[in-house]
């Protein structure tokens, strides 16, 4: 288990020097002082100056959820334009905690921030955040929030949180907002597949020489900076897709260098070996050393008629310890593909681990189509079970979690179970037989309840293309496993339904055709701006072309999958250089509210759907009421790294399926972007590559290998945005996001 104390850009953060500050609370009384919530509030001594104390008890009960407490600063609507960065020190005391994450408020009136940064135990450390787009003319609050996690069996209940040495500084903010690469050089950090385009981008030397170096610093390549212009600026290219020599190499422009960076067929396989200890620390029920011990053993989700069965196990969902049968389902069928195409490479680690999500689907389904789906943990708890009866209905816990028979979850369930079944039968007939019976039963399961309208209460009736393509693809596979004629006819009337959510464009008025609607009726076009699954509709129809090659509609299935193909190269150009795939597809007269994940705390319906236009309108107008968006539409849950990964697995089936090699690099290039080749040249893996930003963990310290949701926007702008400022849900963890990205790797290694 590899846990990470500091991120490369937290460090450089920290070395800013600041131009000038001002201190915001001397700590020689409680003016303009106070605490907000539980616990115990105290001005104290520390080796760095005078400073104020809060002592909390963490030992909730049972049924209570997530609470917090605040030390909170008031202001009176004071002006901080003249400053752009918050600096203090803290000290959690603690014994028994890996962890602790704050909840920072910073309000400006009516508008606002929040950043929840972590921090290490029983040390000092030193907070900074730069906040450079927040209006900062009339300062009401600042609140440090400990969110506490609750009390495991290995900790003790007391703690002490010490904040000393508030200042407010001015310093060179970081750029944060926008396509530019001032003097950076984007590249991807992890490196070069030997046979794909080698590209890396600046905005500087343009026209000038760039050397590529070995370990020995020899120049072993020469190019010229090439000029690119496009929508989103002026580029220099750097292309050194000659250079095909494995080896460890940098980048030269002028005086400056690059990290080291592989050109190898394995550039990804340290990623690989990282994103699977980072689904390690996300092992729920499991002791894992330096994150938790055995955990939420007293977790249960009950079925609608009274039985239970236990949910932990499995992994953790994101940094907020849920759960969720989909991301599971995905993330071990990830790891079985994965695995069968590596050919050896990490092949058992990555079964090693698929075993512990296809363990999860197993044992927490009832047999009868229902099974546990979204599971909500909280905090963590102690194992030993209140006095009160656990297992009556009077335990208000009792029916917290509670089993659905849904039809897309049983879907991929089964598409993982089934796969689970040829991979392990050869090494544990046991295990995989069960795996196949109970895949079976999922398909049939999924297949009546889709047929009669069902779906699950917690996401509602799902777009035709990805609960079909679903359908279509776990059909296709228990068709190449036991060729029964039931299992063609089922998935050949899903791909029938696919097509028929497919622009064809036959009258040619719009720019490209190959996108999917939500339905058949073609109203609402198919778009996703949290979890994606863009891929299934793809996935259903490549599946189907792979065992059924000889069917007399295969030629459909065959055109559909191109024509999405096309749609992806044609919209391709408009992210050049970066290569970067655009978001979706809009029309601004059609939004579908309901489809968006938007709390009516944060806004009602009405607001959302005029937010949502006037995001779409900023985005490229195509035709009449059709825009093109680089970065998804979301009035709330921005991170788009889910969304791109979707399009990438859809895009890298075809590539494989056909043997596009344009496609290859489509998809080669969006793992690119998420490793560093993006406006603000950092990589988004912890621990893999440079310019890391610390990432929201919650309730574990940070960990190599993770992923978050992913780079967001700011307001209406079609524009990628990194804040400083650390923060859910662009900044969260995300096993999702993992299983994504090791899908896509899935079709590209050999």
């Amino acid at each position: 288990m590899n846990i990470l104390k500091h991120s490369d850009a937290s460090v450089r953060w920290l070395l800013k020097k600041a131009s000038k500050s001002v201190v915001l609370h001397d700590f020689h009384s409680f003016d303009n002082l106070e605490l907000r919530g539980k616990g115990e509030l105290n001005l104290t001594e520390t080796e760095k100056g005078p400073g104020v104390k809060l002592k909390m008890n963490m030992d909730f009960d049972f049924q209570e959820g997530r609470t917090a407490s605040a030390i909170q600063f008031n202001f009176n609507e004071a002006n901080w334009e003249e400053y752009n960065r918050v600096s203090f020190w803290i000290y959690p005391k603690s014994e028994g905690f890996h962890n602790f994450y704050f909840h920072i408020y910073l309000s400006n009136k009516d508008k606002g921030l929040l950043h929840a940064p972590s921090f290490i135990p029983n040390s000092w450390n030193h907070v900074c955040f730069e906040i450079p787009h927040l209006k900062r003319d009339k300062i009401t609050r600042l609140a440090i929030t400990p969110y506490l996690p609750g009390a495991p069996d290995e900790a003790l209940p007391e703690v002490e949180f010490i904040v000393t040495d508030l200042k407010l500084e001015l310093v060179d903010a970081d750029y944060t907002l926008g396509w530019d690469l001032e003097d950076r050089i984007a590249y991807c950090h992890s490196g070069y597949l030997p046979k794909s385009q080698k590209i890396a981008l600046t905005q500087k030397a343009i026209g000038e020489v760039f050397q590529l170096l070995n370990k020995n610093e020899e120049v072993v390549f020469e190019g010229k900076i090439a000029l690119k212009e496009s929508d989103l600026g002026k580029f220099g290219i750097l292309d050194f897709s000659k250079m095909t020599k494995s080896g460890s190499y940098c980048i030269k422009v002028n005086n400056e260098k690059t990290p080291y960076f592989l050109i190898s067929k394995n550039c990804f396989k340290a990623s690989i070996e990282k994103s699977l200890n980072f689904l390690y620390a996300l092992n729920c029920g499991k002791d894992i050393p330096g994150i938790h011990s055995d955990c939420h053993l007293n977790s249960y989700t009950t079925h609608p008629d009274g039985r239970m069965l236990p949910n932990h196990g499995g992994w953790h969902d994101a940094a907020d310890l849920s759960q969720f049968e989909i991301c599971t389902a995905e993330i071990a069928e990830a790891l079985l593909d994965l695995s069968a195409n590596s050919k050896g490479e990490l092949s058992d680690e990555l079964l090693t681990e698929a075993r512990v999500g296809l363990n999860w689907l197993l044992r927490t389904r009832f047999g009868d189509g229902h099974r546990a789906l979204a599971i909500n943990h909280f905090m963590w708890k102690k194992s030993i079970v209140p006095s009160y009866q656990f297992f009556s209905p009077e335990n208000p816990l009792y029916g917290r979690n509670v089993s659905e028979s849904g039809p897309y979850e049983n879907f991929i369930a089964s598409s993982a179970l089934i796969k689970g079944y040829l991979l392990f039968k050869d090494s544990d007939e046991v295990f995989a037989r069960w795996c196949l019976r109970s895949g079976i039963q999922d398909f049939a399961f999924a297949h009546e309840n889709h047929s009669k309208g069902l779906f699950s209460i917690r996401w509602g009736l799902l777009p035709v293309p990805q609960m079909e393509g679903a359908g279509c693809a776990a059909a296709s596979e228990l068709y190449s496993l036991t060729k029964e004629p039931h299992y063609l006819e089922i998935a050949v009337n899903y791909a029938r339904n696919i097509l028929e959510c497919q622009e064809k464009n036959e009258d040619g008025k719009l720019p490209f055709g190959g996108f999917f609607y939500e339905t058949k009726e073609q109203e609402h076009l198919l778009t996703y701006e949290h979890r994606g699954h863009e891929q299934d509709p793809i996935k259903g129809l490549v599946r189907l072309y792979e065992v059924a090659p000889m069917h007399p509609e295969s030629k459909k299935w065959l055109e559909g999958i191109k024509a999405y193909g096309d749609y992806i190269k044609k919209t391709i150009s408009y992210m050049s250089p970066y290569g970067m795939m655009p978001a979706q597809l809009y029309n601004p007269e059609k939004i579908k509210i309901n489809r968006f994940i938007v709390p009516t705390s944060f806004m009602n319906e009405e607001q959302s759907t005029v937010d949502a236009a006037n995001q779409i309108k900023a985005g490229i107008k195509l035709a009449e009421n059709l825009y093109l968006r680089k970065m998804a539409v979301a009035p709330y849950r921005r991170g788009f790294h889910a969304t791109i990964l979707s399009k990438a697995k859809a895009v890298s089936l075809i590539a494989k399926t056909l043997k596009d090699q344009e496609l290859k690099q489509i998809a080669i290039d969006q793992l690119e972007w998420i490793l560093g080749k993006n406006p603000f040249a950092s990589s988004t893996m912890t621990g893999e590559g440079h310019n890391i930003h610390p990432l929201y963990v919650a309730f574990s310290p940070q960990i190599e290998g993770a992923l978050p949701v992913g780079i967001e926007t700011l307001g209406d702008l079609d524009a990628p945005y990194w804040p400083v400022i650390n923060n859910a849900v662009y900044k969260e963890i995300w096993g999702h996001t993992t299983g994504k990205y090791l899908w896509v790797l899935a079709d590209l290694v050999k």
